[in-house]
C-alpha cells in the first residue's frame, strides 16, 4: 500500500495540483503484495480495462433552481437511481454553437478573468498619441505592463475601484476602461473611449473533469478613418498613390495631400497658407491652420508626422498632416463626419524667400528647415514674415471632401516609447495567459 499511502499524502497537500493528482491516480499500480482485496475488487479491474471511457464535457453551468441537493443527500439502505440523477451523471453531449467564424484580425481590447485577476490588454496602435498610455485607466488603476504590441492592465478583483454584484446565478465583478488622451485647442488626434468591464462567474456547475476553471471572454471595439481624393487637392496614402475605395486611415497617421499647378520651368508652387473647415466654405468660422506666415507649416509643431515632403517636380507641392478631428466631430453621426482642405496657391521664384517658401518644424534639432533652400528663409516662421510687393497670381483652390471613419489599421509599427519599469510581483506569469487562452 505504500503507492496508495503517496498518493493520499500527495491528496492532503495544502498546494494539491489538481491534474497531477489525477495523472497520479491514473498511472497508480498494485503489486501482488500491495494489493487489497476490500478495496479493489479483480473484477472492476478487468472490468475497467475493457470499458469505454465516457465523453463527458468538462463542466456544464446549472442555475441555482437545478442543484437538486435532496437527490445527493447521503441516506441509508438502498433505492433505484431517479431517472433525473441519471441525467445529471449521463449529460447528453452539448450541442454545436453555429454562427458566423470568428474574425482572425487583432482584438482591440481583451479581457481575461481568473478567480481573483482581471487582465486588460489594449492593442497599442489603437492609442495612437504620444505617451497614450498615461492617458489609459482601467477604473483608477493605469497600465502596469507594456510589450512591443500591447499596453496590459492586470489587477485583483479587489483593487481598481472595482464594483461587485451578485443574484442567485451569477457573481460579477464590473468596471470600466477609460482612454482620455489630451486634447488641446481646436481638434483631436486620438479619440476618447470608455467601455464597460467585466468578470463574470457562474456559481454553480455540474464538474466532469478535475480542476475545471471557465473561460470568461472579452469584447473589442474599433475605429477607423477614412479619406477620399479631391480634384484640386488630391489625398492620398503615405506612398502618394491615389486613393481607392474603402481604403482607411488611423486616427494620428498622416493623410497627405498634392497640390499641383501648371508646367513652369522657371518658377515654383508654394502654399502660402492651408487650413481645415468642416464645411466648403473658405469663410467657415470654424477652421484649423496648417500652413501660415507664407509656407510655414504650423501644424508640424504639434506632430512630428507633418512635414512637406519633396515631389518628382517644383511645381507639386506635397504635405501630410496627422489626421484630425474638430471636438465637435466626435460625437456626430458618421454621415457628419467631413472635412475639406483650403489653400491658398502662389507662383513665385526657383530659390525661396521669405515670402515664398515650404518650411517644416524639426522638433529634435527645435529649428525651421526649408524643403529645397536654405533654412534662413524660414526664421521668420516664430513671428511674422514679410508681406511680398511683386505681382501675386495666388490662387484659394478647396479639395473635395474625405470622410473620416474610426477602425484600427491592419498593420502598424510601434513606434518607441518611454515607460517606468513597473513591478508585477505578482503577475509574473501574465504573458502565459494570453498565448494559453487564445480566443
Amino acid at each position: 500500500m505504500d503507492s496508495l499511502r503517496k498518493v493520499m499524502k500527495h491528496r492532503n497537500a495544502d498546494d494539491t495540483d489538481p491534474e497531477a493528482e489525477w495523472d497520479s491516480m491514473e498511472s497508480l499500480t498494485l503489486s501482488v503484495d500491495e494489493y487489497d482485496r476490500d478495496l479493489f475488487m479483480p473484477k472492476t479491474k478487468r472490468l475497467l480495462n475493457t470499458i469505454r471511457p465516457l465523453k463527458l464535457p468538462a463542466s456544464v453551468r446549472i442555475p441555482a433552481d437545478e442543484l437538486y441537493k435532496e437527490h445527493f443527500t447521503p441516506e441509508k439502505g438502498g433505492k433505484p437511481m431517479p431517472p433525473l440523477v441519471k441525467s445529471i451523471l449521463l449529460p447528453a453531449a452539448p450541442t454545436a454553437i453555429s454562427g458566423t467564424p470568428v474574425s482572425g484580425a487583432p482584438k482591440i481590447v481583451e479581457v481575461l478573468c481568473y478567480l481573483d485577476r482581471m487582465y486588460v490588454r489594449v492593442l497599442k496602435r489603437f492609442c495612437t498619441s504620444p505617451g497614450a498610455w498615461t492617458h489609459l485607466k482601467l477604473g483608477t488603476c493605469a497600465v502596469n505592463k507594456a510589450t512591443d504590441t500591447h499596453y496590459y492592465l492586470l489587477y485583483s478583483l479587489k483593487e481598481c475601484g472595482v464594483k461587485r454584484e451578485e443574484d442567485a446565478n451569477r457573481v460579477t465583478y464590473m468596471n470600466t476602461l477609460h482612454y482620455t488622451p489630451a486634447v488641446t485647442g481646436l481638434i483631436v488626434r486620438d479619440l476618447p473611449f470608455s467601455m464597460p468591464i467585466r468578470c463574470s462567474y457562474t456559481k454553480f456547475h455540474r464538474s466532469y473533469q478535475v480542476g475545471f476553471l471557465p473561460k470568461i471572454a472579452g469584447g473589442t471595439i474599433y475605429r477607423a478613418l477614412q479619406t477620399q481624393a479631391g480634384f484640386s487637392i488630391m489625398a492620398m496614402d503615405a506612398s502618394w498613390r491615389l486613393l481607392v475605395d474603402g481604403q482607411s486611415f488611423v486616427l494620428g497617421k498622416p493623410i497627405c495631400f498634392e497640390a499641383k499647378g501648371p508646367s513652369d520651368a522657371n518658377k515654383r508652387l508654394y502654399l502660402n497658407r492651408c487650413f481645415v473647415s468642416p464645411t466648403p466654405n473658405p469663410q467657415s468660422m470654424e477652421k484649423y491652420s496648417v500652413v501660415e506666415n507664407y509656407g510655414c507649416l504650423v501644424d508640424s509643431k504639434n506632430s512630428i508626422l507633418t512635414k512637406f515632403h519633396t515631389s518628382v517636380n517644383k511645381m507639386t507641392v506635397r504635405l501630410c498632416v496627422a489626421a484630425f478631428l474638430f471636438k465637435n466631430m466626435v460625437s456626430l453621426p458618421q454621415s457628419k463626419k467631413t472635412m475639406f482642405m483650403h489653400c491658398e496657391l502662389d507662383f513665385g521664384p526657383q530659390t525661396p524667400t521669405p515670402t515664398a517658401k515650404s518650411c517644416t518644424y524639426n522638433a529634435k534639432t527645435k529649428m525651421w528647415t526649408e524643403l529645397y533652400g536654405d533654412a534662413t528663409v524660414c526664421d521668420c516662421c516664430s513671428s511674422t514674415c514679410p508681406t511680398s510687393q511683386l505681382p501675386s497670381d495666388k490662387k484659394m483652390i478647396t479639395s473635395e471632401s474625405w470622410d473620416l471613419k474610426m477602425r484600427p489599421e491592419t498593420s502598424s509599427t510601434p513606434s518607441p516609447e518611454s515607460m517606468p519599469a513597473f513591478s508585477l510581483s505578482d503577475h509574473d506569469d501574465f504573458e502565459l495567459f494570453w498565448e494559453s487562452d487564445d480566443y
